[in-house]
């Protein structure tokens, strides 16, 4: 007969699998469906999500590319449907809701790739269409919205992919194109921008799906092409870049959908490829990598359509599976992860396209970091009560994690036969 005694407040909870007990989620990198395709679960159904937006503090935005809607997943679990396809109520509607995001103050930014606009929908529920088809209403028109940022300044800035362009959308409402399709103008061209991203700077960043190529544009205008086909330059080419993101030092990180890779681009204009079609290199490849994100560590997050994956590549280059097809493990699934993003507590949030959900998968719990412990029921074949409790992450090694308690726990025994 085996024993594991669990000491009482202040000491330390050693929990492992070694000893037979699963180790704490929080510790280890939980993955949680947040969203199915039942919506709000009151009849404001979820049909191809495909962007996704995490606030500060913790509400999660996702769009409905056939369902034309969004929801609000708050940090606590509840579930509103934000935006439908009647868009702002008086008769901008919204067709095909496509990506998104969400600023400082939680307004949150959509664009209608079927209805060709883009919606505010600020934290008290007001909708407002903030742009339409005219464009910037003196010629330069918008078909296709697809990706849209927002800076610091509540700026948003939106990518018309059928009409090669972009457009910047002040606070307070002046529209600018600030790229079209010749580019940079000196020969580059940009054809199907898909991705864009904004720096802290107010410097955006635009790919070009068509034209195998990715621009800067900075605050003051002037455009250079940071990337084209030929990827890294030394054989690493680039093929369809998709998704975008930037670092809070100027990186910039660009996925190849076709070429089955992603890029990072330093800001002193440095090319690597950090990842390709092998993936992580034992066995989880990587195919069609739609997005990508980044956080504050400049670890960088990467969805793979194709192969159901989604991996994290350490800024030292360390490549590691974070979700799979098998997505929270209890059943709920994933297919075709799309959208991808990444709060400051390193939590990553997935939509999966296919399977009409989304998850969220907990960053692993650092050591000094604080748990909150599911209730301890015991490991197999064992008897006993216990409690749900805090306790910090004191130490992990060989699969065993040390805590020390914080709160009381109620029996401190399990016997295992």
């Amino acid at each position: 007969m085996k024993r594991l005694i669990f000491a009482a407040v202040g000491l330390a909870l050693v929990v492992g699998a070694a000893a037979g007990f699963p180790a704490p989620s929080t510790a280890s990198g939980q993955i949680t469906e947040i969203i199915d395709r039942t919506g709000d679960g009151v009849g404001n159904t979820l049909d191809d999500p495909y962007g996704i937006a995490v606030e500060g503090n913790g509400n999660v935005y996702v769009t409905g590319e056939s369902s034309s809607n969004a929801f609000k997943i708050a940090a606590g679990g509840v579930i509103t449907e934000i935006i439908d396809s009647t868009g702002d109520g008086v008769g901008n509607t919204l067709g095909s809701a496509i990506r998104i995001a969400v600023d400082g103050n939680g307004n949150v930014y959509v664009t209608g790739w079927g209805s060709d606009n883009a919606f505010k929908i600020t934290s008290g529920g007001v909708i407002t269409e903030i742009i339409d088809s005219t464009g910037d209403g003196v010629g330069n028109t918008l078909d296709r919205p697809y990706d849209i940022a927002v800076d610091g300044n509540g700026n948003v800035y939106v990518t018309g992919a059928e009409t090669d362009n972009a457009f910047k959308i002040t606070s307070g409402g002046v529209i600018t194109e600030i790229i079209d399709s010749t580019g940079d103008g000196v020969g580059n061209t940009l054809d199907s921008p898909y991705g864009i991203a904004v720096d802290g700077n107010g410097n955006v960043y635009v790919t070009g799906l068509g034209s195998d190529n990715a621009f800067k544009i900075t605050s003051g205008g002037v455009i250079t092409e940071i990337i084209d086909s030929t990827g890294d330059g030394v054989g690493n080419t680039i093929d369809s870049p998709y998704g975008i993101a930037v670092d809070g030092n100027g990186n910039e990180y660009v996925t190849g959908s076709g070429s089955n890779n992603a890029f990072k681009i330093t800001s002193g204009g440095v090319i690597t490829e950090i990842i390709d079609s092998t993936g992580d290199g034992v066995g989880n490849t990587l195919g069609s990598p739609m997005g990508i994100a980044v956080d504050g560590n400049r670890n960088v997050y990467v969805a793979g359509y194709y192969t159901h994956h989604a991996f994290k590549i350490t800024s030292g280059g360390v490549i590691t599976v974070i979700i799979d097809s098998t997505g929270d493990g209890a059943g709920n699934t994933l297919a075709g992860p799309y959208g991808i993003a990444v709060d400051g507590n390193r939590n990553v949030y997935v939509t999966g396209a296919e399977t009409d959900n989304a998850f969220k998968i907990a960053a692993p719990l650092a050591v000094g970091g604080i748990a909150e412990l599911p209730a301890l029921a015991g490991p197999p074949g064992g008897s006993g009560m216990g409690g749900v409790t805090y306790a910090v992450l004191a130490g992990a090694a060989a699969g065993v994690l040390a805590f020390a308690v914080l709160a009381t726990l109620s029996v401190r025994r399990w016997r295992v036969r």
